[in-house]
């Protein structure tokens, strides 16, 4: 009887063990700012996407919605994951996504991955001239790498009047560009600080 009695117990622990153990949860969480604003962002979409250990291919386990104070909270099943993937986007802002391997997340204590994502803007490059003239011009300071993004290299127009270039830009940051008209003194450099949402423009004339 007592040997009955030491085995029941013996497995309504580790029963209970292996109930803790499925029902572990990693505990995701974080804010997202405005960076053009630096402010907390409201209504910003939180995509979370996994990889398992059996499969490369992502699965996405949820969408988040961020609230007035611009946070976003999960509770992700322990199983047997790869990597995390958090990804966030908003209408007329730039996406971003951050990837974490299962060895940086912990059951303890709350995984908190934060983000600050740029508000779309514009500079319309407006260049006006009397037909006659070549200018070159490359872009000193804004936005690279994206996808919308002008080319970083220098850029060549020739006998044109009136013609103008969009470029985004992060909003409430600087775009700058150098130019240079061939065979003439006039070169230089022009900047803006492009508006969120909006287009500025920076106009040469020559």
């Amino acid at each position: 009887m007592k040997n009955l009695a030491l085995y029941l117990g013996a497995l309504l622990m580790v029963l209970s063990f292996s109930c803790k153990k499925k029902d572990l949860k990693y505990v995701i969480k974080g804010t997202i700012m405005d960076k053009s604003h630096s402010s907390p962002l409201a209504g910003a979409k939180v995509i979370i996407s996994v990889t398992t250990t059996s499969s490369s291919a992502l699965v996405q386990k949820t969408t988040l919605t961020t609230d007035a104070s611009g946070s976003y909270s999960y509770e992700l099943d322990r199983e047997k994951l790869q990597s995390v993937v958090i990804s966030v986007e908003k209408d007329n802002y730039f996406s971003d996504s951050k990837t974490t391997t299962l060895d940086n997340l912990s059951l303890d204590f709350d995984n908190t991955i934060n983000f600050g994502i740029y508000a779309k803007s514009w500079a319309r490059l407006h260049f006006v001239s009397d037909g006659t003239k070549t200018i070159k011009y490359f872009k000193q300071v804004g936005k690279n790498g994206c996808a919308e993004c002008c080319p970083g290299g220098e850029t060549q127009l020739s006998n044109i009047t009136d013609y103008s270039v969009y470029c985004i830009n992060d909003g409430n940051t600087s775009y700058q560009i150098f130019y240079d008209v061939q065979g003439t003194t006039n070169n230089g450099t022009l900047s803006v600080t492009t508006v969120p949402f909006d287009t500025t423009e920076i106009l040469i004339t020559y």
